[in-house]
Order: C-alpha cells, then structure tokens, then sequence
C-alpha cells in the first residue's frame, strides 16, 4: 500500500522529508486554538435549560441547515445531564481505547518504516486519542488537531489536542467535508492537510450532523426531562400524608390559629403541641399507581431501554434480567458494533495519521503501512476443548497454533515451564494372600491344559485359535434366523407406534397386544432351543 496524494504543508507545498526550521515551527503551531471572543469562542449557552418540543425540533432542523452549534450545545449537554445516556454512550466509546493497534506489514513495507510506525502506535498518550476520536459517536464527528515535534526518536513525533467540534462547520454543498470557522467566512477554511485527524462514524448513510446518537436519543431525552420533573412534582404532593386538623365549633381564633401553625410544623419539624381538645390526623393517600413502580418510573425506564437500544444495540447489558443464553447472544451484538467500530477507526488513522508521519518522516512516496485494530470474538474454551477431545482421537487433524489462538493463549518457547499430564500411579507392590496363590496354582492348571474342577482339557490360552465346540455350533444355529422369528412383534408395535399420537397412547396400545402378538413362532424356536440345551448337557454328564 503506497501513499496517496502528496502530504502538503501549512503553507500548501509538498512536505519534504527534511524539513526546514521554519516548516518544522510551523507544523508545531496550533491552528484551531479556541478563542475569548470570535467563531471559537470558550462560552457556551444552556439549551437543555427550560428545552421545549418545539426548540428541540428548531435546533434538530437548523443543525441540517448549517447552525449546528446549539445542537451540539445540546449533545454536550445530554452527556451532563442523563446519568443513563452518558453511561451507554461511553461505554460504546471505550470499547476500543484499550485495543492495541497492529501493524499489517506487507512484503514491500520497509522494516524500518514499520517499526517506527509500531512505536507510534505504542505511545502511551494513543488511547486518549481515540477516546476523542469515538466523541463523535455522540455528535457525528469528533476533530483532533495535530502538533508535529522532534521526539526523542530522529522523527517527527505527533502530539494530539482534542478539539470543540462546534469549532468547525461543514461545506454547503456535500454537508460532509468539515471545515475550520473562521471570521469573515461563510462555510469556514478548508483543513490544512497532514494537521487534523476528522473522525465520521458511519452509524447511519447520510451527513454526519444527522449521524450522532444525540440525535437519536433527544426526544428521549427531553421526554424523561418531562417524566422527571412531573414525578418530583407527584412526590411533592402526594409523597407525605394529608394533614388534618380538627377543632371544637366553640375553639376561638387563637386556637384555630395554634391548631394551623401546629399542622404546619408537623410537615416542617415532624412534631407539633395542641391543646388536649383538639385532634390531628394523618391521611395516607391510595392515589392507583402510587408504590413500587409509577407511571412516571415505567416511563423513564422505557426511555432508558430505547437509549441503550440505539447505542448497544440491546438492552441486556445495562439493564436487569435476562439468562446467560441472551447475555451470551447480546454480547456477540455488541461485538458486531465494537468490530464495525474498530474498522472504521483504523480506516480515519491510517488516512490522517499513519500516511502523513510516513510522508513526513520517510518521504513522499515511501510505501505506507496498514494499521488495524483487532477485536477478538469470545471463545467458549469449555466446547472446543469438549469437541477437540472427541474429534482428535477419531484422526481429526489441527493446528496446534490455531487452538491457541482461538483460546488466547500463547505458544510456548524454549526454557518455558509447559503444563503436561499427570502420569498415572504405579500400584506398589504387596505380598501375596491366600487368594493370590489359589489364583496362581488355577493358571498354572490351565497351562497345562487341564480343567481346574475336573482336570479335563477344557480351557484355551487363546480362544481364537480355538475350535469352536458344539455349545457354539447350537447358539450360532438359533441366532442365524433371529430376524425371521421376530419380525412379526416388530412389525406389530411399529404399526402400533405409527398410530399414537403421544407417549401415553401408545403405551395403552402396547398393553392391548400383550395379548395379540404373534408369538408362536418364537415361542416354538425357544422351545427347540431349550430342547437341545437340556440333551447336550445329559450328553456330558451334567445336570442342573
């Protein structure tokens, strides 16, 4: 993979790789720095405060438009106001901070230019960077300015500064090339190549003002606003007992007016004195809906759930509940995001960071290599080494590196200490008993060939060398025609079986052929059978 246009300075002319002082001041200079006064002013306005169905819809419309700055006022906004939405927004966003990106080194890639690369990509201040770059999950895209400096290394090393993106607009044509405001401008300047990394996560086709999860998630937002304060107002009225002060009809104003200021100290102290004749009571409401779960609450945790929706892609992580059989089929969701995620990271990395510190440090034209950031897929290491242990004894042949991969663990190298298995115990040795010496004198009959009960040759060392005698000749006789004799019972309880709707009706028909099955057959070869039996032993000598 080669380098694409050449990388221009600042000043609009081609980087070279040795660069002048003044080149290299001005690579280090800030150029998006906010300001006190100006497009890129500090001070911002609250437009969450007091935020109405028909402003939010004003400011969704007008960030289309071009005036994005309330919208994003507003995203920044959400973030601080909405414990959920911040939680599930950055738990999308640090999916892949602490993913270590790699080096896909091709064979014209030089081995120098991907070390330098590789330690890049190793610097310690890199997650922090691409924690600011997922920002613009939330509102559409997310700009960090570039400052070029001499590191400790003889290259140009890049420091990364986080920059407001209400500090940019966008062209008036495509709505999608993001620009620098600037005084005096309409649709801002255009970014000095090499000086910005501008991430775009594609969560949905179109502009990316209308991409960001703020814009998916503000009605919600102003919805639970909504839910929230009228559930405070609910709990004010109704979350502490009526009060109810009752007085004699002779009581005069002064007592009535004890009475009141007693009722009134109840609310504010939670005690009170009154005289003996007169009676307070505390009224409990039973308002339907008042308890455990309110209208109010159902509301905002449905809000909540469509929120987590839209940035996890499920519910099943943030909220409570569910068996491990859906955890395990929402995470793998998840994984789906966090790897579309990651592709499209490494895809803004490799076009504004990895092409323009090659071009600065190798020169223009030098052959770029590939950065990628791995997500592995979870691994259930219980049913790989389950299918392994059955598959490999059958001649199933594979990679030993393959397996290691699949369940992270590494190949060992020499001089490691490596895990092997257990060798079996060796039984120790014991004197022999009474039933040993039994035992040895009974195989040492049969070695001689004679029975141990009658001393007749009766016994072989080796019974497949043996020649079949005449108990063998009968069994194999009777067995040689077992499919004809049962074949009539088989035929019936399939029949039966075939006929049954469920278990039950078929165990009733199997009780009604007790009766029925044609048994004759079998019963006369069983006969037969016992016949011969009964006259082969009468032949030996032998008698049950």
């Amino acid at each position: 993979m080669h380098g694409p246009r050449p990388i221009l300075g600042p000043d609009g002319r081609p980087v070279r790789r040795e660069l002048s002082p003044s080149d290299r001041r001005k690579a280090s200079e800030e150029i998006a720095a906010p300001e006190l006064v100006g497009v890129r002013t500090l001070w911002d306005q609250s437009v969450a405060s007091g935020l109405k169905p028909e402003r939010l819809a004003a400011l969704l419309r007008g960030a289309i438009r071009g005036d994005h700055r309330p919208y994003l006022e507003l995203a920044e906004e959400m973030e601080e106001r909405d414990n959920h939405y911040a939680s599930v927004l950055r738990t999308r966003k640090l999916a892949l901070a602490e993913i270590r990106p790699s080096v896909i080194d091709g064979p014209k890639d030089d081995p120098k230019i991907v070390a330098a690369v590789q330690q890049l990509l190793d610097d310690p201040l890199l997650p922090d960077m691409i924690e600011d770059l997922m920002d613009g999950l939330g509102k559409g895209y997310s700009v960090v300015e570039i400052l070029w400096g001499q590191g400790p290394q003889p290259w140009l090393k890049p420091y990364y500064v986080w920059r407001d993106p209400k500090y940019f607009t966008f062209d008036f044509i495509s709505r999608s090339e993001v620009r620098l405001q600037a005084l005096g401008t309409i649709d801002g300047l255009e970014l000095p190549p090499s000086r910005f990394i501008v991430h775009a996560p594609k969560i949905k086709s179109g502009i990316p003002i209308r991409g960001g999860f703020a814009r998916a998630c503000a009605w919600a937002f102003l919805f639970k606003n909504y839910a929230l304060k009228d559930w405070a107002s609910f709990l004010d009225i109704y979350g502490m007992p009526i009060r109810l002060g009752k007085y004699n009809p002779a009581a005069t104003p002064e007592d009535r007016r004890k009475l009141l200021q007693a009722v009134t100290q109840i609310a504010a102290d939670a005690a009170a004195i009154i005289p003996e004749s007169m009676i307070i009571e505390l009224l409990e409401t039973k308002s339907a809906g008042f308890g455990a779960s309110t209208p109010f609450e159902s509301l905002c945790r449905f809000l909540d759930q469509q929120m987590s929706k839209a940035i996890l892609g499920q519910t099943m992580t943030s909220e409570n509940g569910g068996s491990l059989a859906q955890a395990q089929v929402h995470n793998q969701i998840r994984i789906d995001l966090k790897q579309a995620d990651a592709r499209q990271l490494a895809a803004t990395l490799n076009r504004d960071l990895i092409a323009p510190f090659v071009a600065f440090n190798f020169g223009d034209g030098a052959p770029v290599p590939r950065v990628v950031i791995p997500v592995a897929e979870p691994q259930d290491v219980a049913a790989i080494s389950n299918a392994l242990a059955i598959l490999v004894p059958l001649g199933l042949k594979v990679k030993a590196d393959e397996v290691r991969e699949k369940i992270g663990l590494s190949k060992p190298e020499d001089g490691d200490e490596v895990l092997a298995p257990a060798k079996p115990k060796e039984p120790a040795p014991k004197a022999p008993g009474d039933r040993e010496l039994a035992d040895a004198a009974t195989n040492s009959q049969r070695l001689r060939g004679g029975c141990p009960c009658c001393g007749e040759t009766r016994v072989s060392l080796n019974a497949e060398s043996a020649e079949p005698d005449a108990v063998d000749a009968i069994g194999a006789e009777e067995a040689a025609d077992w499919e004809e004799q049962l074949g009539p019972l088989k035929d019936a309880i399939q029949d039966a079986l075939k006929a049954s709707s469920s278990y039950e009706e078929f165990q009733a028909r199997l009780n009604e052929l007790l009766s029925d099955l044609p048994t004759e057959e079998l019963e006369q070869r069983l006969a037969i059978s016992a016949l011969k039996a009964r006259g082969f032993g009468l032949a030996g000598g032998k008698r049950d």
